[in-house]
């Protein structure tokens, strides 16, 4: 019965990953967070372990990182456009910098 343990993992993505036009761009997303499930997946490729991520987004369960790797290979970027916009999600600095107050508002 290993379909049923495969489809359950379809479930839990249909269930905890949402792409909606206004949060993100349509980027999908885990549910109730802006967090990019690409984001994520690229982070994972690029060596990060599940608990440097946890840590970094302590919204996340382990469950959801494994999660994001399995949906993103199902998933594969389709235009060139997602393919630019999945290579530019690399973390260049853990640095937190304020954002300065526009003077064109």
């Amino acid at each position: 019965m290993g379909n049923s343990r495969q489809s359950g993992g379809f479930c839990d993505a249909n269930t905890m990953i949402v792409s909606v036009e206004a949060v993100m761009g349509g980027e999908p997303v885990f549910k109730g967070t802006r967090i990019p499930v690409r984001l994520i997946s690229a982070m994972k490729a690029q060596g990060a372990t599940t608990q440097e991520i946890l840590d970094g987004y302590p919204a996340l369960t382990a469950e959801m990182v494994e999660l994001a790797e399995s949906w993103a290979a199902a998933h594969p970027v389709s235009s060139p456009v997602e393919a630019s916009s999945v290579q530019t999600l690399v973390l260049k600095s853990s640095k937190r910098v304020p954002l300065k107050p526009s003077s064109d508002r």
